[in-house]
């Protein structure tokens, strides 16, 4: 019975324990500054700040701890607007040190007035990668770099859901956020705007062997950058670049857009690269000494270079892989301009209607396309790029209608996820979604797999009459193809017949797809 007693209390002690740890320490009714919030937390406790403005600089000391705004809870951008975190020029804002982790967290402040050597509004330094999320980090500077957000010394921060804009660093690099000794955050859904430096990266700058942040879902807009990567710089560095809107930012060189120097080897992936502007070279992106980006599925339209490259410039000893992008209607230069000691890969990519031309100097056989027709009967050149209207659907998310010539026509060695639907990838950032069978578009975009109404007998008769009573093409035209052999015809209606009626499979579906396409480049 004494036992039983005993092990009674010392629950009852774990259960005080926790519930003792799990405290909110409220601002400015418990703690009359978030410091001193901070300062009497423990690892697991909230300081939970009230509505109003904090003339104050904080630091986390390496505590595994949130401190928040009311925005927690009534998730209202005003409460963001209107808990400011003012640092009056004296220091960073918000440091994190000695091994902050995700579960230091900081959300919902405007984040302001910070003036620093580096991380002018936080700095994240000696391993320390907390969560900053939902707030805004405006008007902070910094000497030598990371105006708004500085990650150093082996710092990979989760910087998510932020607006980082109006921020500057006077005599470095990372106008809004800068990553270098091995610091790789994820920086992902935020709104990137109006950052400013006098070197490399207004919008972000990664450096140093081993940084690698993954960046994506971002707007990255109207930055400036003295010399090179206007939107993001990489030297060194190695990120991974993908689904972001990168527009209107200018590099008074290089990279108004995006910039590799210096042996990075970046993932540049379907992103909209558009309305950058680079006072030499690269308008959209700029790939130079020894830089090995690889450049996949991206929109890079409307970009301007006072040089040469407006869509892309690949400079001394660059060996980028350019695939599956839609290069168009940039301005003032030609689309892909090349160095005499460049090496780039440029295949599959549409390439159109840019001022000046649309190669320079590129390697031998790009651009020439009276060489062959790609899968879509489209002429082509020996690399199978092509030179035509890409069909977009507006010019704000530059999707593709059904009857674009870059539907289907990318690099067939690349998978395409299968809720996407058609034959093979397409050029560009979106990928078109149709169903295999579906030759009149009535039905819903879903894999065929799931026996829905996507495909049915009226499918059958709109191929019969687009064969032999001279009907409208399915749109896209390999909606028809079952069986991807890149035409439409009886051999299609059949299989189609055999779907329905049979419970018969489509080739496409059912992993006979890699071998048309290697007996079909």
């Amino acid at each position: 019975m004494k036992s039983l007693s005993c092990i009674f209390v010392f629950i009852c002690s774990l259960l005080v324990t926790n519930t003792i740890r799990a405290r909110i320490i409220h601002v400015p009714t418990d703690s009359s500054t978030i410091q001193a919030g901070i300062n009497g937390a423990v690892n697991g406790d909230t300081v939970l700040v009230s509505r109003g403005h904090y003339y104050e600089r904080i630091n986390f000391l390496g505590k595994a701890i949130l401190v928040a705004s009311d925005f927690i809870f009534d998730n209202d951008t005003v409460t963001i607007d209107s808990t400011i975190i003012d640092g009056e020029n004296s220091g960073s804002v918000v440091i994190f040190s000695w091994g902050a982790d995700t579960t230091s967290i900081i959300q919902g402040f405007t984040i302001t007035n910070g003036h620093a050597t580096e991380g002018g509004g936080i700095l994240c330094e000696v391993e320390s990668s907390p969560s900053i999320k939902n707030n805004i980090i405006t008007g902070n500077s910094a000497t030598y770099g990371g105006g708004g957000i500085s990650c150093v010394m082996l710092s990979s921060p989760i910087i998510r859901d932020n607006v980082i804009d109006s921020n500057s660093v006077s005599q470095g690099t990372g106008g809004g956020i800068l990553c270098r000794d091995i610091s790789s955050p994820m920086i992902g859904g935020n709104t990137i705007t109006e950052n400013s430096t006098s070197y490399d990266g207004g919008g972000i700058c990664c450096m140093d062997y081993g940084s690698s942040p993954i960046i994506s879902n971002n707007l990255i807009s109207r930055n400036i950058a003295g010399y090179g990567g206007g939107g993001i710089y990489c030297l060194f560095a190695s990120p991974t670049i993908y689904i972001n809107e990168i527009s209107h930012n200018v590099a008074n060189y290089d990279g108004g857009g995006i910039s590799c120097f210096d042996e990075p080897s970046p993932i540049i992936q379907n992103n909209t690269v558009k309305y950058n502007f680079a006072g030499s070279t690269g308008g959209g992106i700029c790939c130079s000494d020894f830089s090995l980006p690889t450049l996949n599925n991206n929109i890079i339209t409307k970009n301007s270079a006072s040089n040469k490259g407006s869509g892309i410039f690949c400079g001394y000893r660059a060996k980028p892989i350019i695939s599956n992008n839609i290069i168009s209607w940039n301005m003032n230069s030609y689309a892909i301009a090349c160095t005499t000691e460049s090496y780039p890969a440029i295949y599959h990519n549409n390439i159109w209607n840019n001022t000046d031309g649309d190669f320079h100097n590129c390697p031998e056989g790009v651009g020439d396309t009276i060489w062959r027709t790609n899968f879509n009967n489209t002429p082509c050149d020996s690399f199978y790029n092509i030179i035509r209207d890409p069909i977009f659907a507006d010019t704000i998310s530059f999707e593709l209608l059904c009857n674009s010539p870059c539907i289907d026509a990318g690099d067939p060695t690349i998978d395409i996820s299968p809720d996407s639907g058609g034959c093979r990838i397409d050029m560009g950032a979106h990928e078109y979604p149709y169903t295999l069978g579906d030759a009149n578009s009535d039905g819903v975009i879903i894999p065929l797999k799931s026996r829905t109404n996507a495909v049915n007998v009226g499918d059958i008769v709109f191929m019969v009459n687009y064969l032999y009573q001279v009907g409208p093409p399915p749109c896209p035209y390999h909606a028809g193809d079952t069986n991807c052999d890149g035409m439409v015809d009886i051999a299609d209606v059949i299989c189609l017949i055999n779907y329905l009626f049979r419970w018969g499979d489509l080739p496409c579906q059912v992993g006979n797809l890699t071998k048309i396409l290697e007996s079909n480049p």
